[in-house]
């Protein structure tokens, strides 16, 4: 059974207002809030009336609905019961919440609070850690309310008061007192976290980074100077390695960092460049007739040879081609390279003047006596067997 006041008769009803409200309560608040305070007030009186929607009745958006219970439930006069959709229960004004007894110092602090973990509300012990935030951790209300967000991102709005304690203690540790200090190490946190997030996403792995991989993040990007597309390029560019790390990436950035190649368009021109580089290895090899690729150590040789030595690309194929046949080819063209770098010979008349030259012998081996070459005089064989002497022979 049913039975109720029609709607058309509600409205000619009278709803009771505690003459606590208006003594105690209404004077400090917001107009907008005693609205949302008194219609929903009625509609718990008369539920022939609480089918309409308050904000559709008020004017009000629905956020601005929901900040108006919030304030009236740190009040005491209400209890949000639930999110979606938003539910709320009228308590009555001699029967108030715990969170009556907050601090009208920190009233608008401990608001805003439960702004940020609505719907649930504080008890007694969760405001003096609120307020242990400020009085004994030193931080400004601006600061606590950046940490709260900042806890409730790390454990959801149940995060217990113990955590938000452990954080403050470790803030102010770090003199991140300031709302300023704190919205920057907040900003910090998320740029480190999605930074590293979308590292291990390039990867193809679904997992949050952890705090080590976040610090490293930090580290690429204040300390070394890369931006974020940079990083990730990096981190696209491992396609050489099985399973990539932080670790991996990390020496790879500090690589780049040591070259001054900090952006995108400078690790393409890198690219470019290593490219070349193993094209032109991979063409010493063919002169020198060796099979397989050649390694990072040889690559890096010649490129030594030809930008700090000044040895020109003709000049080193020519030596290619002196050295091919050789019993350790390219370990005669490397030493071939290194004479020449002592002797200035960079460019292709300087290299093939040099290969003109006579050989002159190894150091360290014994020249042969001058005085036992002498020129040779033929002998025939008639003079042969004239110096035979037969032994048989009488004498």
């Amino acid at each position: 059974m049913n039975i109720r006041f029609s709607p058309e008769a509600a409205r000619r009803e009278m709803t009771p207002v505690d003459n606590l409200f208006f003594l105690e309560y209404m004077p400090d608040a917001d107009g907008m809030f005693v609205k949302v305070y008194l219609y929903g007030l009625m509609q718990c009186y008369h539920a022939s009336l609480s089918d309409t929607d308050v904000a559709e009745a008020l004017g009000l958006s629905e956020a601005q609905i929901r900040c108006a219970f919030v304030y009236w439930q740190a009040k005491g006069l209400v209890r949000i019961r639930g999110d979606e959709p938003l539910t709320v229960e009228y308590l009555l004004c001699e029967q108030p919440a715990v969170t009556t007894a907050t601090s009208k110092k920190y009233s608008r602090l401990i608001e805003s609070v439960e702004a940020l973990l609505s719907p649930r509300s504080l008890d007694m012990r969760e405001m003096q850690t609120i307020y242990d935030c400020i009085e004994l951790y030193g931080l400004e209300e601006g600061a606590v309310l950046a940490l709260v967000s900042y806890c409730i991102e790390q454990k959801g709005v149940r995060v217990s008061k113990n955590y938000i304690e452990t954080v403050a203690r470790e803030w102010s540790g770090q003199d991140i007192k300031t709302q300023e200090a704190a919205e920057q190490y907040v900003a910090d946190y998320r740029m480190q976290k999605h930074g590293a997030s979308e590292v291990l996403r390039r990867w193809n792995k679904r997992r949050p980074p952890t705090v080590d991989e976040m610090a490293l993040y930090d580290h690429w990007i204040k300390a070394l100077g890369f931006d974020a597309e940079a990083v990730l390029a990096a981190a696209a560019r491992m396609t050489d390695v099985a399973s990539p790390t932080f670790a991996i990436l990390n020496d790879r950035l500090n690589e780049l960092s040591e070259r001054n190649v900090k952006d995108v368009s400078g690790m393409d021109a890198a690219d470019e460049r290593n490219a070349r580089d193993r094209e032109f290895a991979r063409l010493v090899y063919a002169r020198l007739g060796k099979i397989g690729a050649p390694d990072k150590t040889t690559i890096a040789q010649l490129k030594m040879f030809r930008e700090e030595k000044g040895i020109s690309r003709e000049a080193i194929l020519l030596a290619a081609d002196e050295c091919a046949g050789a019993e350790r080819p390219l370990g005669v063209l490397k030493k071939t390279l290194s004479d020449w770098a002592n002797e200035h010979v960079e460019t292709a008349e300087q290299a093939a003047a040099a290969l003109s030259r006579p050989k002159t012998p190894p150091a360290g081996k014994k020249k042969k006596n001058a005085a036992l070459i002498y020129e040779q005089t033929p002998i025939s064989e008639q003079d042969f067997n004239n110096l035979v002497v037969n032994l048989n022979e009488d004498l």
